[in-house]
């Protein structure tokens, strides 16, 4: 009696085709894992361009009312290219001479929706300057105002008043 143990041509297309079917089921998952990464590195690259092209600048001058500050107007814009910004998410707060930051609550806001290349006109009221320790005077000089968009990076204005300062423009 003979004893044959080699692989048939049979057998052997049965193992040949079992790993090139393990070999195809890898290939794939290995591409998903990679459509997968590269998806995710996309949506991460465009939520920052986003946040990136989502600031505010101060197109012009600051203006005050005053020797001792009530009010501050300046205009804002979003530059080309950049992500419109709705008005009513964003948030002004100011700091004078080092104290605590305050939000100022009374500021009228131009255009509900700021696109890009358009500007628009900020009034912000400060009160009653004589009895407000967050309004700017000859006392505390230095302020500054942060500008914090919903989205976005915040926008700083810092300021010193002169000296003689008596309402304009403040430099």
């Amino acid at each position: 009696m003979r004893k044959d143990s080699a692989f048939s041509g049979l057998e052997a297309a049965i193992v040949l085709i079992a790993f090139v079917v393990v070999a195809a089921v890898f290939s794939y998952v290995m591409l998903g894992a990679g459509f997968f990464a590269t998806q995710k590195s996309q949506e991460v690259t465009y939520s920052g361009i986003k946040q990136s092209t989502s600031n505010m600048v101060l197109d012009g001058q600051l203006y005050g009312n005053g020797k001792t500050i009530t009010q501050l107007t300046f205009y804002l814009t979003v530059p080309e290219g950049g992500q419109p910004q709705k008005m009513s998410d964003v948030n002004f707060l100011m700091t004078v001479g080092g104290n605590t930051v305050s939000t100022l609550g009374s500021v009228i806001k131009g255009d509900e929706l700021l696109q890009p290349g358009a500007r628009t006109k900020i009034v912000a009221h400060l009160g009653n300057a004589a009895n407000n320790r967050y309004a700017p005077n000859p006392l505390r000089p230095s302020f500054t105002v942060e500008i914090k968009p919903k989205v976005g990076a915040s926008t700083l204005i810092s300021k010193t008043l002169s000296s003689g300062y008596n309402g304009g423009v403040i430099i």
